[in-house]
């Protein structure tokens, strides 16, 4: 840790502003690439290079962070980073990626060569190496050409992708007159309804759309950021969000419980920030908690990573009732990280996905757990895995049926409300990784995305009889536009979001026609959790770091940025307003600014 916090010295400054602003000078006016020709650089290169062994992934996240950071100057880190690739930690091993794609044609060839003679998920992450370098890649082409034909279908379609996009058969820019078609529309903002303003009671809030609909808000941050009003400590692992009804706020986490650890969902009284109460649900996760409680009235309902499904009374904790989506159910994740999805109310109806094949979807009276229906979903196609995503379920209203649409294993879906029939499906959207962003629906359209090489969709959902149809208005390939964890917000036509897996490239896409407004430099490392919020957007990146960007289709515009309270791991809880104040949370620790003027 004293690499990361005391000695990065020439690099830090430069990692605060960002991965795509110059190198910083140093003390004597050089750079920090031309210091690290110097004995003093070349230390500090040696000590990041020992912060990569670190046994805090933090710290090693922060270490290849800032050998990015050097690009070429960093190039006697390549053996280093290379062996980094085989990292266990996901967090960890995309930062390595991230760095030896910074580093560029110099560490093509080490790349090539575990590329075409190791083994397993490195050689995914060494061709995903390539695919970040852009057009320093291009001495890699033979060995792309040979990847081709390799007997891993995810890394013959990388590959394509790659070359593709190196012989300039990806999508360009919109051309002027599409530039000036876009830029011509008016960007209308959001409207709300009356109640609109009030409470933050579920996962992206009252719609599930991540937009907030207070006023009044800082137009533009302090250098420092926005004024910390308190802290507190002591929620435990995790990544869920938090809830905010009457005055509590609700999140979950892992933390000790005796001589173990277990997970909890927690209330916390705002005007005190002191703990009303804690109640355990089931076992810890290596990294805590995903579910962000879904606040009903008196009840609320959260999801465990094992499968658990509570049904807790807001004022005490008090369990109401409990239900397994594993065990009662036959549910199933497609994947290793568990449970993650937050339970959707609607009227007398919980809906939750445990990822059975009879069970694909159920609906249970809200006050008993008692089934309504379970939905079964058919094939829907060869994409994906079988099982439930890592996505939440959203409402939509589609030529006069109310439906569920949610992205499980195998794609995107739509269920009947009242009866859990399955009405239509689409499998394109699928991936065999992780499937994580929430739907985001507008009439009887639909948009998806996905990562992992996937990208994104616009569906029009039609009846016919008693049937519905889901019809692909236009795909946008992986290097078009792919969301990977911090979902994307529509904000009049117009959607906003971070571009990339492991990344949040700003991006702004027309929605009626797929059209990119405009697709900017990352100006921080990580993946980012967008919300709306009076003409602006937030993007929360997982280093930590939180940017405010006007909310408009003309420009990338950065108005501030700063870098808050941060912990340990990704910060990947999607950031909340309430009451004009701005609520961050990251693992264990939650803080809380004035958003006031």
């Amino acid at each position: 840790m004293r690499t990361v916090i005391g000695c990065l010295g020439l690099v830090a400054f430069w990692f605060a502003l960002g991965p795509n602003s110059p190198l910083p000078a140093a003390e004597n006016g050089t750079s920090a690439g031309q210091a690290a020709r110097t004995q003093p650089g070349a230390k500090i290169l040696e000590e990041l290079v020992h912060d990569l062994r670190s046994e805090k992934s933090q710290v090693r996240v922060a270490a290849a962070d800032a050998l990015g950071a050097m690009r070429t100057e960093a190039k006697a880190a390549i053996p280093s980073l290379i062996g980094d690739l085989s990292d266990e930690n996901f967090w960890a091993a995309s930062a390595v990626t991230d760095a030896l794609s910074a580093i560029g044609e110099p560490a093509v060839p080490a790349v090539v060569d575990v590329l075409e003679n190791g083994q397993g998920m490195v050689r995914v992450r060494a061709i995903m190496v390539l695919r970040g370098m852009g057009s320093a890649a291009k001495a890699a082409m033979p060995a792309l050409r040979k990847a081709l034909h390799d007997k891993t279908p995810r890394i013959r379609d990388l590959a394509a992708q790659i070359l593709q996009e190196l012989e300039g058969g990806g999508q360009k820019s919109p051309g002027a007159q599409a530039a000036a078609r876009i830029m011509s529309r008016a960007a209308v903002l959001p409207s709300f309804e009356p109640g609109d303003s009030g409470d933050w009671p579920q996962f992206r809030g009252p719609r599930r759309d991540a937009l907030c609909a207070e006023t009044g808000l800082l137009k533009t941050w302090p250098a420092e950021g926005p004024k910390l009003l308190w802290k507190w400590e002591g929620l435990g692992r995790g990544f869920s969000s938090v809830s905010i009804v009457g005055g509590s706020l609700y999140t979950m986490g892992d933390r000790p419980a005796g001589a173990k650890e277990s997970q909890f969902v927690l209330a916390l009284d705002l005007a005190t920030q002191k703990e009303v109460w804690a109640t355990r649900i089931g076992p810890p996760h290596t990294d805590g908690p995903r579910c962000t409680p879904t606040v009903d009235g008196d009840l609320l309902y959260a999801v465990g990573t094992d499968g658990d499904l509570v049904c807790l009374e807001t004022a005490t904790g008090k369990e109401r009732w409990h239900k397994s989506l594993a065990k009662d159910f036959g549910g199933q994740m497609m994947s290793m990280w568990k449970f993650s999805e937050s339970p959707l109310v609607d009227g007398d109806r919980l809906i939750c996905t445990p990822g059975a094949k009879d069970a694909t979807m159920v609906a249970l009276n809200k006050k008993t757990g008692e089934v309504i229906w379970k939905a079964k979903i058919p094939e829907l196609g060869a994409k994906g895995k079988d099982g439930a995503g890592y996505s939440s379920a959203v409402i939509a209203e589609i030529d006069g049926v109310r439906q569920y649409v949610q992205i499980v294993g195998r794609g995107a879906v739509g269920v009947a409300a009242d009866t859990g029939r399955f009405l239509w499906g689409y499998n394109r959207i699928a991936n065999e990784v992780a499937n994580i962003p929430s739907p985001i629906v507008r009439g009887n359209h639909v948009f998806v995305t996905t990562s992992y090489s996937t990208g994104a969709a616009l569906l029009k959902i039609s009846r016919k009889g008693n049937d519905f149809v889901a019809e692909e208005v236009y795909y946008l390939a992986p290097g078009q536009f792919e969301n990977h964890h911090g979902g994307v917000v529509l904000v009049g036509d117009y959607l906003y979001g971070g571009h990339g897996q492991n990344r949040g490239q700003p991006t702004c896409i027309y929605l009626p026609t797929g059209e990119i407004a405009w697709k900017s430099k990352q100006p921080f490392n990580g993946s980012a959790a967008v919300l709306y919020a009076d003409g602006n957007l937030i993007f929360r990146y997982d280093r930590g770091n939180v940017v405010l960007v006007e909310a408009s289709p003309q420009e990338f515009r950065i108005k501030a940025s700063f870098k808050p309270i941060t912990s340990d791991g990704p910060a990947w809880a999607y950031p909340v307003i309430h009451d004009k104040k701005l609520y961050l949370r990251h693992s264990n620790v939650l803080a809380c600014y004035d958003l006031r003027p």
